[in-house]
């Protein structure tokens, strides 16, 4: 694989007043920075709840799960939570062995994720 193929597309919305980062492609070292900076412009709108869709996401490395990890710590102190959309077989059984699936809401539709949220 050629570095110049690696990419990853971000986008963020907001569906009921919630930021969702909508994530396509890969995440790991080569496209970690770009992954983080969509998080962090969610978290600097001032939002505490935030939902990254993970829907089209076909690979995360630790590198990904760190910016989940450091996300957290800023949304936490405010209350606030990080909920994971769509995640694939092998993201969801990472954050099972790892236990992380103790710190995220994970879900399989967005009703589930904006009514964790704004709860």
């Amino acid at each position: 694989m050629r570095f110049d193929d690696v990419r990853i597309e971000t986008e963020m919305e907001k569906i009921a007043d919630v930021p969702v980062v909508k994530v396509t492609g890969e995440i790991d070292v080569y496209t970690a920075p770009e992954f983080k900076s969509a998080v962090n412009k969610a978290i600097e709108t001032g939002a505490t709840n935030l939902i990254i869709d993970l829907t089209n996401v076909s690979y995360m490395d630790s590198s990904g799960f760190g910016i989940l990890l450091g996300a957290t710590k800023r949304v936490r102190p405010k209350g606030g939570t990080i909920n994971l959309l769509g995640c694939s077989e092998a993201i969801t059984r990472m954050l099972k062995i790892t236990r992380l699936d103790t710190i995220f809401g994970i879900h399989c539709g967005i009703e589930d994720a904006l009514a964790a949220a704004k709860s």
